[in-house]
């Protein structure tokens, strides 16, 4: 009973801190303060299913609108290209270059195989010490909180949900509370790095 009430002690306790994040989230593109780098976390851009990643689209959809705002100037695609044929950074580039981003405002890390990487790989092998992340909520605070921990000066943007897919919306929600237990550890017990650190 007493490992049992620790255990749900545990798992509210991460949420929390995480959840505490959000206070560094912005989901008002006009109150987002302006930054120089952006970090932009991979996804795939096909579903196991065949269909468009609408995870993927919202990524996109919101770095192209914080790029034309203004609010960014350069974006860091941090993704995972772990084999020949999946490759979520040249995807993610590809993408942006269809809505008119130039080239030269991006630039690619092919080891971000999880948050964590992507997130201390940015300060660690590329020098960024302070930048706006973009991704969906939930997975927003999770990678603020990783970027905290590491000293880094991160805030986010919300990148939209598939509010037309309820159940994929509860699932991933239901699996970032686990996902951001393992984030806790890593930072706070495991003290976990990238992969790759350079």
């Amino acid at each position: 009973m007493i490992v049992a009430a620790g255990a749900v002690f545990f798992v509210w306790y991460c949420n929390c801190v995480i959840f505490d994040c959000k206070k560094y989230c912005y989901d008002n593109i006009n109150n987002v303060p302006a930054t120089e780098t952006a970090l932009l976390p991979g996804a795939a851009k096909i579903t196991p299913n065949g269909v468009t990643n609408l995870y993927f689209a919202g990524r996109i959809e919101a770095a192209t609108k914080l790029f034309y705002a203004g609010k960014i100037k350069h974006i860091l695609i941090s993704g995972d290209n772990s084999t020949k044929d999946y490759d979520e950074p040249s995807d993610m580039k590809n993408a942006l270059l269809e809505q008119g981003v130039p080239e030269n405002a991006m630039t690619l890390d092919y080891a971000g195989f999880r948050t964590l990487d992507s997130v201390v790989r940015a300060k660690n092998v590329f020098g960024k010490e302070k930048f706006l992340i973009i991704t969906q909520s939930g997975h927003a605070e999770r990678a603020v909180y990783i970027a905290k921990k590491h000293g880094i000066e991160a805030t986010a943007f919300y990148a939209a949900e598939p509010k037309q897919l309820k159940w994929l919306i509860a699932r991933n929600r239901k699996r970032e509370k686990f996902a951001r237990i393992a984030a806790w550890l890593d930072v706070n017990i495991l003290h976990r790095k990238p992969k790759f650190e350079k």
